[in-house]
This record gives C-alpha cells, structure tokens and sequence, in this order.
C-alpha cells in the first residue's frame, strides 16, 4: 500500500481527502484498506455469481464483499463530485436492490433445504426511502414480504423465509453486515407475522389501515420474487388508496396527516439549518404534502413511490408547484467540506451565501406546507 501511494500522488491527495472529509469513508478504508487498490484500478466490480450450489454462509460472505466494494466506490464517487446526488441516490437504491434480490434467493434456496419446495409464490417489496429510489449510504431498509398460497404449512415456510432473508440482510459476518432491516411498515406492525399472506394484505389496507398506514403504502415498490404477484399486490394498495380518497374516510385525511406532521415537529425537532429531513422546510414537509395529494386524489395513475415523480404527476394534474428536493448530515462542517458543497450547489458566492440561498429554499417549502398541511404548530 504505501509503495503504490509514493508511486501516485494524486492517490496520496485523493486519500487524505477522503479521511479528512468523509469519517464514514475513513472508517471502511480503516478496516479494509485494500479497497485502495479498486480507486487505483478503476474498474468495476464484478457481482458474484451465487448459484444454489453455494451455501448461504457463502453467499453471505461473497455478497458482502462486492457490496463494501460498491457502497465506498459510490461515497467516493460523490465525494469527489464525480458523481451527482441524484445519480448517487439511484446507485446506492440500485445496489440495495440487487442485494435484496440476491440474498433472498439464498434465503429460498436454504429454506428449500432445510424446510422442503416452496408451497407458493413470494414476493418482497420495499417501502420508505427505499421504495422511493432515495437511498443514501447509511439508510435501512424498509421492507415486507407478502406470500399467496393456500398450502397449510405455508405461514411457517415464509415465516422462516423472511427470517433468513432479514439474517442474510443484517447478520454480522467475518465480512461485516449490510444493512439495517425494518418491518414495521406491514400491517399490524410488530404486532403482526414477519410474512403476510396475501389475503390478510388486501384485508388490511381495504378495512382496518389507518391514514398513515396509506400515506407508507404509496412508496411501495416491488422488488424481488414473483413479478405477477408483486404487481397483483401493488394493484390492490393503489384501489385501497383510491377507495379511501372516495368513501367517508376522504374527509379525516387532512386532519389525520397534519396532526401527524405536528407529532413529529414535538417529538423530532430539526437539528439546524442543515437538518434537511425533519426540520421546518424539510423533505418530511415535502413528503407529507405529496403523500396528502396522493390520497386524496382517488387516482391510481398519481400514487408513484419517488417523491420527485409524485410531485411531477401532480403538478401535471393540477399545475401545482415542485418545491425541490436535497439532504444533508447535520454536523460541524470542515472547511473543505463546504467548499465542495459550494461546488456542488453551483454556488459562487461561497458557503454564507449558500447557506442563506438554503434558508430562503427551506423558508419557501415550509410556508406551503403550512398552507396545504393546514398546520397549526410548529417547532419553533
């Protein structure tokens, strides 16, 4: 390592960016300072191919590897302005994506081993930041896994089955772990099975859900399992959405998402100017309006899980305005920092100026949501 950084110095300048400026980045490298050699390589790396034959504990490891290797070249990559936000959001999604579907065909292939042929079809969705394409390194996933058969063991099968999708997703192996899993956004919570059956789903989000219950479900995304299945399930939460915007619960919705909003300003106060999620201008502001729209609107064709295509399908329908989208870390922001934040803002003026070009975004953002949330209180 140290020869091949005497040999290259703009690797030497590269690197001591990297650490100085990125301590999640340091942190990997730390650990696996071999990932050096794929900045100098610049190739891409290669997926492993992860056959039946191979044993989960394997697929674990081999996956784990090419995704450390992906997720910091991705970091780097937007580090270095050599690769947009949005792009960067999309790559981390598609990365996630991938993993999803990879482990879970390891977690059918150990289930079938261990607890015979898979008695129907599964299919896993994500919900969230995830199902909205809005991924960045240290998000969890936000999932469900819904199942159709009628066999009578078939609770136990996908039961064992999300539970060795969720080991395969979050275990902590020689290799590290992948990601954060949350399951709380299927029906009933906590309270209900890890698999949901596909009758209990349509029973659900057509009787029992509560608003924000379909607020979540307009971010659901299929992404891995059987394709009809995952298409049969979107269908039925897009009428459930439709169904509510057109009964007498149509009326409960906006009081319902701004108490809702009011909640989290209590309990989630924003950190400072660049708390870009939680605070006042927010993209929870931004998501709670489009989620409103959504529901209220009866219109299929309207619910898109990326806040930025749900907003254009709106606007498109009734010219409404698209307020915009960023996201930030909240934390002290080291000098160099800022002036790749300037760089990436197209901002010339410096870092006060972009700062006070942000107040002014989030100032306007916040008003509308004050307007069209009908909010009565806030955090400040």
């Amino acid at each position: 390592t140290l020869s091949m950084l005497l040999a290259r110095p703009d690797l030497l300048d590269d690197l001591v960016s990297t650490l100085a400026l990125a301590p999640r980045l340091a942190q990997i490298l730390a650990r696996r300072p071999d990932l050096l050699e794929a900045l100098v390589s610049n190739a891409i790396p290669r997926a492993p191919e992860l056959s039946p034959s191979v044993t989960f504990d394997a697929s674990m490891d081999a996956w784990r590897r090419y995704h450390r290797e992906q997720s910091f070249l991705i970091g780097h990559r937007l580090l270095h302005g050599l690769l947009p936000t949005d792009q960067a959001a999309e790559a981390w999604t598609s990365l996630a994506d991938e993993t999803i579907r990879q482990m879970a065909r390891a977690a059918e292939a150990e289930t079938t081993r261990r607890n015979g042929e898979v008695p129907g079809r599964w299919a896993v969705f994500a919900m969230g930041k995830l199902g909205g394409g809005e991924l960045t390194a240290g998000s969890d996933l936000d999932i469900i896994l819904i199942y159709d058969s009628q066999a009578d063991d078939a609770q136990t099968w996908f039961t064992r089955l999300t539970q060795r999708l969720i080991t395969a997703l979050t275990a902590p192996t020689a290799e590290g772990a992948l990601y954060e899993v949350d399951m709380r956004l299927r029906p009933s919570g906590r309270a209900g099975p890890v698999a949901v059956s596909l009758s209990a789903f349509r029973h659900y989000q057509n009787e029992e859900a509560w608003t924000w219950e379909h607020m979540a479900l307009t971010r659901m995304r299929f992404v891995s399992g059987d394709a009809t299945l995952g298409t049969e399930v979107l269908g039925i939460g897009a009428d459930a959405i439709s169904a509510r915007a057109r009964s007498d619960r149509r009326k409960a919705i906006p009081g319902d998402v701004s108490d809702m909003r009011a909640t989290l300003y209590r309990e989630k106060p924003g950190k400072g100017l660049w708390d870009l999620k939680t605070a006042e201008g927010g993209l929870i502001d931004i998501e709670f309006m489009a989620q409103k729209e959504m529901l209220l609107r009866a219109r299929p064709d309207l619910i898109r899980p990326a806040t930025a295509l749900a907003l254009s399908g709106l606007a498109e329908a009734d010219e409404n305005e698209n307020p915009g989208d960023a996201e930030a870390e909240d934390a002290a922001i080291p000098e160099g920092l800022k002036n790749r934040f300037c760089r990436a803002a197209a901002e010339e003026d410096g870092f006060e100026a972009l700062e006070e070009r942000l107040r002014e975004v989030k100032k306007r953002v916040h008003s509308m949501a004050r307007e069209k949330l009908q909010l009565k209180t806030t955090e400040s």
